[in-house]
């Protein structure tokens, strides 16, 4: 009886952000690692699917791979989630900021200049499969589509604008 009640309370959370529309669906690119850089992948591009984006380099069910810095120039996201395998927030942030930040390439991609570069928890939700992975697809709802989602409550240490 509880297990159900936990299903039905998580696939009515995953219909919340399913059922939002979004006309204009900017490109996302997961980096699961910095350096060298490797594209999130299994289960991230399909939450990137739902939550209103359309997931660059990596598809639904494919292993997270490496990738060099001119896919990630030719992709030309609109918002960039860092998102290290095993990372909080503020270590994903220390490590972009000691080697990304000065980088010029870096700085000229347009998600760069227009400052959608987001840091997420990914160690609590995102890099292993489980319920609070439903916290991460809200995580990137609020991130993908800001005035739509802000009704959701998420932690404040689970994800950060860089």
């Amino acid at each position: 009886m509880k297990a159900k009640e936990i299903t039905n309370s998580l696939e009515k959370r995953i219909q919340n952000i399913k059922k939002t529309e979004n006309d204009k669906k900017p490109k996302v690119l997961a980096i699961e690692w910095i350096e060298p850089f490797f594209t999130a992948g299994h289960w991230i591009p399909e939450m990137i699917q739902i939550a209103g984006g359309v997931n660059m380099i990596s598809k639904i069910g494919e292993h997270s791979r490496r990738l060099d810095f001119q896919e990630v120039i030719k992709s030309d996201p609109d918002i960039i989630i860092m998102m290290p395998c095993g990372f909080d927030t503020k270590r994903t942030i220390l490590e972009y900021n000691n080697i990304l930040k000065e980088n010029k390439i870096w700085n000229s991609l347009k998600a760069v200049k227009n400052g959608q570069i987001f840091a997420v928890d990914a160690n609590s939700f995102f890099s292993k499969p489980s319920i609070r992975t439903i916290d991460g697809l809200e995580i990137l709802a609020k991130i993908i589509q800001p005035d739509k989602f802000e009704d959701i409550h998420v932690s404040e240490e689970s994800f950060s604008n860089i």
